[in-house]
């Protein structure tokens, strides 16, 4: 097979496509023509068996023409006979006076035609019988109350008509291949020109790598399937840059997270390696380590768990789940957990609602949020939490009246270890992807969760997950 380029296959499409007309238009008019020919041919030779039978013949009367009648017929009735075929029969088809241009011939009488004769009908026919050429005929009865008593034959010569159809043919013949060159030629120029701008953009393309995600493609010319088609690939540049900067940062903020653990725990190992501690200074010293090694692990588990969520890995055990009964389950830690926090948590209110989902999932969500607005509330702030239904939904809601996020950073506080204050993050032992983790969590059972914060006094959360 061969592997044609698009141009040649659109040129090679125009040009079959144009042949194809060509063809039909050529044979369309061959035929057309051949079918007028034919008819100017039968009404000529009806007018003359007309004349003849008006002028000549009489039912009363017998056959009294000599033979090479058609001399006498022209030169004394006006009737032109010239080029015509003429023979006279009687009812029974016995041949008569004929013209001097049948000499020693005669035209035949088919059954057909000597039948159709005796209705009283005209029948038109195609016969060989002198030269090469074909004669059109026609069988002419001359009817008296009824009964056929004479037959006109009448033939005229098809080769004007013949050699007619031939040159159209002769210049079909010519005019269809040039046609189809010249359209291919024509064709390939449009194909070219059309395809210019494609060409224009592969090239562009072929330039714009990692190092250069920033730029774009030049969009020139009206906004056609063409410019549409740079807008996409812009579109698409545009969202690989965003992913490839984000995968950047998050290997960044990744080892910077897992840098600064692994310092700490290698700081104080050297020194106490350095030094002479008591039993109670090492004690102190694994102590940190573990809290660094918690802090790892945290990070280690939470970083899988995104990543199992991203390529589909992470189990969803799907089922009916009285979202309330978490809510109320996750109350009672929560007071246990803001009790250090000076932070006072109630429950506004807890509708009684099923949603079908992960109940581990959906407790880690819940625990996340709460967690979160205890952990950067202010001293002797308060954490509402509220369930009720909504246009089919599970609304939960989660207030603090904390610091609030100034409204930079709001659109960015579900990006993977984004911190608003990552000193103050570190400080409570967080990981940087609680936030990311309840993203991923509300979108798997296709939910919505938004932030609303004002910054010095407060952030509230919202989760709306389908109801049953």
């Amino acid at each position: 097979m061969f592997n044609l380029g698009i141009k040649a296959k659109l040129t090679l499409l125009y040009a079959l496509l144009l042949g194809t007309e060509l063809i039909f238009f050529g044979w369309f008019l061959y035929i057309t023509l051949s079918k007028s020919l034919l008819d100017a041919t039968d009404t000529r030779t009806k007018a003359v068996a007309q004349i003849i039978s008006k002028t000549v013949l009489r039912p009363s009367s017998s056959l009294g023409l000599p033979q090479n009648f058609d001399q006498i017929l022209e030169k004394f009735f006006g009737i032109r006979t010239a080029g015509k075929f003429i023979q006279i029969m009687d009812q029974s088809g016995r041949v008569g006076p004929k013209s001097s241009s049948l000499k020693g011939f005669k035209i035949p009488l088919s059954n057909e035609a000597f039948h159709n004769a005796l209705k009283g009908k005209i029948t038109y026919e195609t016969v060989n019988i002198v030269g090469r050429y074909p004669i059109r005929v026609i069988t002419y009865p001359i009817m008296n109350k009824g009964i056929m008593i004479n037959l006109i034959q009448v033939g005229s010569s098809l080769e004007s008509n013949l050699d007619t159809l031939a040159s159209l043919l002769y210049i079909l013949y010519i005019v269809i291949p040039l046609g189809i060159i010249l359209a291919s030629i024509i064709g390939w120029f449009m194909a070219n020109g059309a395809l210019k701008p494609v060409d224009d953009i592969t090239s562009a393309a072929r330039k714009i790598g990692i190092k250069n995600l920033n730029e774009r493609l030049v969009i020139k010319g009206p906004r056609d399937e063409i410019g549409r088609l740079a807008e996409t690939f812009n579109e698409m540049i545009a969202r690989l840059e965003s992913s490839f900067n984000k995968v950047k940062q998050f290997t960044s903020d990744a080892s910077h997270e897992l840098r600064t653990p692994l310092t700490i725990l290698k700081g104080e190992i050297e020194v106490a390696l350095k030094t002479e501690r008591s039993v109670d200074g090492l004690i102190n010293v694994l102590k940190s380590n573990l809290e660094e090694t918690n802090r790892m692990s945290l990070i280690v588990s939470d970083l899988l768990m995104l990543t199992r969520m991203d390529r589909g890995g992470e189990r969803f055990e799907m089922k009916e789940v009285r979202l309330h009964d978490i809510i109320s389950e996750k109350f009672e830690q929560a007071k246990l957990l803001a009790r250090d926090k000076n932070v006072t948590v109630s429950l506004i209110n807890n509708s009684k609602l099923i949603v079908k989902g992960d109940p581990v999932k959906l407790r880690r969500l819940i625990l996340n949020l709460i967690d979160n607005a205890i952990k950067y509330n202010s001293d002797g702030g308060a954490v509402s939490i509220s369930l009720h239904r909504v246009d089919g939904f599970a609304n939960l809601v989660v207030s603090d009246t904390g610091i609030g996020i100034e409204e930079k950073n709001i659109p960015h506080i579900f990006d993977r270890f984004y911190r608003v204050d990552k000193a103050r993050t570190r400080a409570e032992g967080g990981s940087g992807l609680g936030l990311s983790i309840c993203k991923e969590i509300v979108d798997a059972h296709n939910g919505s969760i938004s932030v609303k914060s004002k910054y010095g006094r407060g952030t509230t959360f919202t989760v709306k997950l389908p109801a049953l």
